[in-house]
């Protein structure tokens, strides 16, 4: 009797001890869990290239187009006015034109006789302001007296007129003052073109 319990125990230890070793190995990977991709590892380039990725809710920024260059074509006009005769002749009318976009007419006052446009050797005989765009000189014999005036560009944003007056008997020369400043389209070409005479 005693022997027959014992195989009896001997059986039940060895069902218990199989069904215990059912399990699989720590190194084993069974059912859905073992075909699954190993995730992507985040690098800073592919965060980069996500953040300026255009999405379809996040459109692309809009670049401002840049301004097109006007060409502004400056260039004086003289009239004589016969009525305003005098001592020293007929006073002339000088204006500056401008020509681009819009065409502005400005009025630079009244002068004696006719003025004398000055090229760049005249200029810097003259002691007119280097780099400048256009100038003339007028002259009045009666009083010994000479009216300057140029016209500067200043980095294509305005046109600075510069006027100076020069008595014969004068020590000294004087400098050229500011007498208006005119603005200009944003980046402007300024060109100088022919006098107008009438």
């Amino acid at each position: 009797m005693k022997s027959v319990s014992q195989t009896l125990l001997a059986a039940a230890l060895g069902v218990l001890v199989a069904s215990c070793n059912q399990t699989p190995p720590a190194t084993e990977k069974a059912g859905p869990a073992a075909a699954a991709p190993a995730p992507t590892p985040v690098t800073p380039d592919s965060v980069a290239k996500a953040a300026t990725t255009p999405t379809a809710e996040t459109p692309p920024p809009a670049t401002a187009a840049a301004p097109v260059a006007q060409t502004v074509k400056v260039s004086f006009s003289f009239k004589t006015d016969a009525k305003s005769d005098g001592p020293s002749g007929p006073k002339t009318s000088a204006h500056l034109i401008l020509q681009g976009g819009k065409t502005q007419d400005v009025d630079l006052g009244q002068f004696t006789g006719k003025p004398d446009v000055v090229d760049k050797e005249k200029a810097k005989l003259a002691g007119f302001p280097s780099g400048m765009l256009l100038g003339f000189r007028s002259y009045d014999p009666g009083s010994g007296t000479s009216q300057d005036l140029a016209v500067m560009n200043v980095g294509g944003r305005q046109l600075r007129i510069v006027q100076r007056k020069l008595e014969e008997q004068a020590e000294k020369v004087p400098e050229f003052q500011t007498s208006r400043e005119l603005d200009l389209p944003a980046g402007a070409l300024v060109e100088a073109g022919p006098t107008v005479k009438k």
